[in-house]
């Protein structure tokens, strides 16, 4: 079965590149997409992710925020509203990424086990992506806890990718071009550019086969999970893009303009 991917961009934040190509590029400025994802075809009305918004980020991230549209306005152009969103499928649960979820009464929320046990008592280092209020409301709803790949129906796949998070999990569909795979990790399509292909010749970290983010509970992890998704995708699709938004295509990578 094919299924189709669209990219829901819902605003930008300002960051700097090296927060996603580890000790790279530091200073360099990056706009990135605040996006969700709407898996079309399959017998239930899913997303991936739900994202958030700007005033809601100011509070626990030091980049300016924009907003384009709001998640009822970004869905109101696909004929739908937040209650008729069946299944969410929770990348990990750092606030821009869940800021609406609440929204969709009814929807089941997958998330990896150890994710959820994190966002209970998250590490000091990272409890401000794990702001309480969202956690509470997301403990509310129709939580349906897994441990590793999960296969969602035919060709939607599940799968646990740690390292960002302890609980980051991404997602492969099946579409007319491939495997299309939206990394859950906190990425940009800089992060997947093959490191000896930007950096200068002898460049010590020319070597890596992918760059890792910066902000990780375990950056081993992290850099495998990378290249695991990046070997299997013949689609690409990084959570914080840029580029799924006009007004954000400036900051793609040099080779992708």
């Amino acid at each position: 079965m094919s299924y189709t991917v669209k990219s829901i961009c819902l605003g930008s934040i300002e960051a700097d590149q090296s927060g996603f190509t580890y000790m790279a590029f530091p200073g360099v400025p990056i706009v990135l997409d605040v996006a969700y994802f709407i898996v079309k075809g399959a017998p239930k009305t899913i997303l991936f992710d739900t994202g958030s918004w700007s005033a809601l980020m100011a509070k626990y991230w030091p980049g300016k925020g924009v907003d384009f549209q709001t998640f009822e306005e970004s869905l109101a152009k696909e004929g739908m509203k937040p209650e008729d969103v069946d299944i969410i499928i929770t990348s990990h649960m750092h606030h821009d990424h869940v800021g609406n979820h609440f929204k969709c009464k009814n929807a089941e929320v997958y998330i990896q086990v150890e994710e959820f046990a994190f966002a209970q008592a998250p590490h000091p280092l990272h409890a401000q992506y794990y702001p309480k209020d969202l956690m509470d409301q997301i403990d509310a709803m129709k939580v349906r806890l897994i441990r590793g790949d999960y296969e969602l129906f035919p060709g939607i796949r599940i799968m646990l990718t740690p390292g960002h998070t302890p609980g980051t999990q991404s997602l492969c569909v099946d579409t007319k071009q491939g495997k299309t795979v939206i990394p859950g990790q906190c990425t940009t399509y800089h992060t997947f550019v093959e490191p000896c292909k930007c950096l200068p010749k002898g460049h010590p970290f020319a070597a890596w086969e992918v760059f890792s983010q910066t902000i990780a509970t375990d950056m081993n992890q992290a850099y495998w999970s990378n290249l695991q998704v990046k070997k299997m995708a013949d689609v690409l699709l990084p959570c914080h893009g840029p580029g799924f938004d006009e007004r954000t295509k400036k900051y793609l990578p040099p080779s992708m303009k």
